[in-house]
């Protein structure tokens, strides 16, 4: 499968990490399905090819054409069923506000078809890219639409800048911190982080610590110690504690398994456009 990503022009990437494509014409040689970890965003998926299953123990389900993936705090499992053409819209954390107008906590979780969430929107979307020619087109196509949404909007948040500094901090900033210097409590915090972000600030925390793992142990030659301590947790212990509940496996056997499809999930990167800082 090809992965790739595209990074949104400015003011659109307030709110959006990036847009992304995976294509692939021959899934024949695919034998398991792929684990998807949690990542502290929410995702609008658009599928211009087959649909993909998901996995849930022995129930297999086929997921929607267009679709939302709310906040994770599990892995999802999936498996493409033929020929696979993706687009996906990753937001920042809280930055869906000027597209999708919902609490993201009722959806956390959860795939949900797009146009339950807002038809408006779907029919925008398929408007303006099913009949290009290219994924690229349609990429390029769905950008300036939704540019033009947030040109348009008059729905901002002031939780963006807060979600950007967790973040960039790798999950290590202070959550009681963040609420003092934006003069509310931790619990009006959390409230806010619920509805706008979809998981309170402590749990986004932890996931996006989670994910700095992924980057750390190619720095420290797979030793769990190390690992461990420059991401922040108290002892390795911790560590295996948040891969059993994130990946619902143990940090050696999902590192062995990882595909290049995981692998591209568990990002290498992430650039937030609050401070510009590549992390």
């Amino acid at each position: 499968m090809y992965y790739r990503e595209f990074h949104p022009q400015s003011p659109l990437n307030r709110f959006i990490e990036c847009f992304w494509t995976l294509v692939s014409e021959d899934t024949s040689e695919q034998t398991h399905p792929e684990r998807i970890l949690p990542d502290g965003c929410v995702e609008l998926i658009l599928n211009f090819g087959d649909r993909f299953s998901q996995h849930d123990g022995n129930t297999r389900l086929q997921q929607p054409r267009h679709f939302l993936v709310g906040q994770m705090t599990g892995p999802i499992l999936i498996s493409p069923t033929g020929a696979v053409e993706l687009i996906g819209i990753r937001f920042h954390p809280g930055g869906t506000l000027p597209f999708i107008r919902i609490p993201l906590n009722e959806i956390t979780d959860q795939v949900v078809e797009l146009g339950g969430i807002s038809a408006s929107l779907e029919n925008q979307l398929l408007a303006v890219s099913a009949s290009l020619p290219t994924i690229d087109a349609r990429v390029q196509a769905i950008e300036s639409l939704l540019l033009g949404c947030v040109l348009n909007s008059k729905r901002d948040s002031t939780l963006l800048p807060l979600a950007a500094r967790i973040v960039e901090s790798g999950g290590l900033v202070s959550v009681d911190l963040l609420a003092k210097e934006a003069g509310v409590s931790t619990r009006q915090l959390e409230r806010r982080f619920l509805y706008e972000v979809g998981l309170t600030p402590k749990l986004l925390s932890r996931i996006l610590r989670f994910q700095q793992v992924f980057r750390a142990v190619e720095r420290c030659d797979g030793a769990w110690a190390p690992v461990a301590l420059e991401c922040g947790y108290y002892d390795q212990a911790h560590l295996i504690r948040d891969f059993n509940q994130f990946a619902q496996q143990t940090p050696g056997v999902l590192l062995a398994e990882q595909s290049p499809l995981t692998e591209s999930f568990t990002r290498k990167s992430r650039v937030s456009d609050f401070s510009n800082t590549t992390m």
